[in-house]
This record gives structure tokens, sequence and C-alpha cells, in this order.
């Protein structure tokens, strides 16, 4: 059962679909980068595409079946399980030989910065406001700070393509990932109980059904993952640049 007009489906399911598509597609940019075959390359991603599609499909049916869905009489966790489970499968994922190979291109950080683009469909949340569906003070630190990772990924990107830019990589990441564990601290004081911690009108109940659950269940841990990965290859591509150089054995 889904809550809310049919647009506001098709602009969350729009928005989920775009994160997967951009996702595989800078993949496969990265593994003609990192000098992957081919017919390697497109084998996995489409593992990763028709392995995160399943999870949509099995996230939707979860919360289809309320079982998302945050109430005023028991504590559910299984919205953080719902972020939980596809976030350990894709750093599970970065793990395989393959995959860590292709997530080795020289412009990977780039690469994985251009997903976060689709994150200006953060006005979902302020449709759900108007709607009376969100509280503002949800709605509108959600909204604002993913419209502002979504305007500032391309620039992000560009820089570091041209070999500039790290240290405002590396800040976007952070504040990415604090945008993420912002609205989920709201999400769950916020939600309804019998002794909230925050107490707000409407409760943030409605992050927790259908169409907004596919949010944080299936959106929100890809582009978590995306900014890990980031942050690693980032860190890393740092230490060697700032690493002294070794002395040239004596003759």
């Amino acid at each position: 059962m889904s809550t809310g007009p049919w647009y506001l489906s098709a602009l969350v399911l729009i928005g989920v679909a775009l994160i997967v598509y951009s996702t595989a597609r800078e993949l496969r940019r990265s593994a003609r980068d990192a000098g992957v075959g081919d017919p390697v390359a497109r084998r996995v991603v489409a593992v990763f595409a028709a392995g995160y599609v399943g999870w949509i499909v099995l996230t939707t049916l979860a919360a289809a079946g309320h079982v998302y869905r945050m109430e005023s009489s028991t504590i559910k966790p299984w919205l953080l399980v719902g972020f939980a489970v596809p976030l350990a499968g894709l750093i599970l994922l970065t793990r395989l030989p393959v995959m860590a190979r292709i997530l080795s291109g020289p412009h990977v950080a780039s690469r994985l910065a251009r997903p976060h683009e689709v994150r200006i469909v953060g006005v979902i949340f302020l449709i759900a406001l108007v709607l009376g569906l969100l509280p503002p003070a949800f709605a509108l630190p959600a909204a604002l700070g993913d419209i502002a990772v979504g305007l500032a990924a391309r620039g992000v990107s560009r820089r570091l393509r041209d070999g500039s830019g790290r240290r405002r990589a590396i800040w976007f990441n952070v504040l990415g990932i604090m945008d993420f564990v912002t609205a989920f601290t709201i999400a769950f004081v916020g939600g309804p109980g019998r002794s909230p911690i925050l107490h707000l009108t409407p409760t943030t109940q409605d992050v927790s059904t259908l169409p907004l659950a596919l949010i944080p269940t299936a959106g929100v841990p890809l582009l978590f993952v995306l900014h890990i990965v980031s942050l690693a290859r980032l860190r890393t591509r740092t230490s060697a640049a700032t690493m002294p150089a070794q002395p040239a054995p004596a003759a």
C-alpha cells in the first residue's frame, strides 16, 4: 500500500532507477579505465545491476507488507535492517578481485561522484512536506542536503578528473555521509512511539512506508557505499602523494 499520490511513487522509483543506472554506467567506464576486458566488465556490471534490482523488488514487497513501518506500540528496527542488508552486500561486492580492480581505475573517485547528481531528486521530500506526509524538521534538512550534494557532484567530479580538487572531494563525501546520518537520526527519533524523543507533527512514519521507504532501503545504501569507496580511494591517493621518495641505493 502506497502513501501519497501516484506521482510521488513515480518520482521515487525514477530516482532509485537513475541511481542504479548511473552507478552501473560509471562502473563500466571505470572498468575500461582499469583495463578490464569488455566481456568481463559487462558481466560484472550485469550481475551488479540484476542483483540490485532484485533487492529493490524484495524491499518493495517488504515495505508493501508493512515490515518497515514504524509503529507507536512497538519498536521495529527493520528499516535500519533494510538499509544495512544491501550496504553489507555492496561492501562484500567491492572485495571481489574483479570489482576491486575496477575500483582501482585512475579516475574512479571522479566517476563515483557522478551518481550523486541524482540526489537533486531530494525535492521529493519537499513535495512530501507540502502534502503533509513529513514534518519540516525532517523534510527540510533531508531535501536541502540532498539537493546541495546533487548540485555539487558534477563540479567535484570534473575537478578530480582534471587532477585537482582532492580536498574538496573529501569534504564532499564526508558531508554526503553526514547528510544521510542526519536524516536517519531525525527519522528514528521523530517516529511514532509511546515516548518519542522528538515530538514532530506529523511524525516521520511515512518514511517507513511506500513509496518513501525505498529511499533509505534502496537509494541510500548504494550512494552510501559510493561515498565510502571514494573516500578510501582519495585517502590512498593522498597517502601515495605525500609519501617521501625513497633514496636511490648507493653504487
